[in-house]
């Protein structure tokens, strides 16, 4: 085989598998996308069963966090509009799935409506570690050891306004669960390092006079301690605003 004839060979090959790879992606049969001028400074999402996702005001890079796994997720870079502009998106499976594959959906659904070209690296990021608050290391009266058992259990629900206020209660947590569902509050990933395991009842409350800083060592005895550690980030590579509909 002559060399040029072995490099289109190859050639072919490749394209054919990205071909197959990018038809391999799992996509939303249909899909909505509107920007939302409503000014209302709620947002919020659901994942219902079946695949179908609906997004309300919620900006870009939430978005993005979605998609990548979970709201502790740090999206970095990209253009100024990923945190001003607020959009609503309505997406359905149409497999009947109740376990579609909703997360890589939303990729795909990224990568094609807003050009969303995004890698994931490891950086040193500034986080916070989940601590004991008192030296004796005893909790406070907000959270303890769950009795729950059953489908009910495992849950973590939050109603907030932001880092302005708000309440998040959980069912059946472990720490490192409890950390998490904190970050977007604490505007850094929070990883626990109270060693404790088990699983664990709680509800932390905060608003404008008292912050999630101040309710945490009160309320569940437990503090956050700014750290730093390797983390995977998302680097937003390019993006580009999408055609609405």
């Amino acid at each position: 085989m002559s060399a040029r004839t072995f490099l289109s060979s190859a050639f072919v090959f490749a394209a054919a598998v990205a071909v197959h790879t990018q038809a391999a992606r799992p996509v939303f049969e249909a899909a909505s996308i509107k920007r939302n001028l409503s000014g209302d400074p709620s947002a919020g999402n659901r994942n219902l069963p079946g695949g179908r996702i609906t997004v309300t005001n919620q900006r870009l890079r939430q978005i993005i966090r979605s998609a990548y796994g979970a709201n502790d997720v740090e999206i970095v870079g990209g253009p100024s509009w990923l945190d001003e502009d607020r959009w609503d998106i309505v997406a359905t499976a149409g497999t009947g799935e109740r376990d579609a594959p909703w997360r890589e959906m939303l990729k795909t659904l990224l990568a094609e409506r807003f050009k969303l070209v995004a890698h994931v690296e490891q950086r040193d990021r500034p986080i916070y570690g989940l601590v004991f608050a008192r030296t004796d290391k005893q909790l406070g009266p907000d959270i303890h050891p769950t009795a729950c058992t059953g489908d009910v259990c495992g849950n973590t629900s939050a109603n907030t306004s932001g880092i302005a206020g708000g309440t998040i209660t959980g069912t059946s947590r472990t720490m490192a669960e409890i950390g998490r569902s904190l970050s977007s509050y604490a505007e850094r990933r929070v990883f626990d390092r109270t060693g404790l395991e088990g699983r664990y009842d709680f509800q932390v409350r905060w608003s404008e006079d008292v912050s999630i800083f101040t309710a945490l060592p009160e309320q569940l005895g437990l503090k956050l301690e700014a750290q730093h550690a390797p983390v995977d980030v998302v680097v937003v590579d390019s993006v580009e605003r999408p055609t609405e509909d």
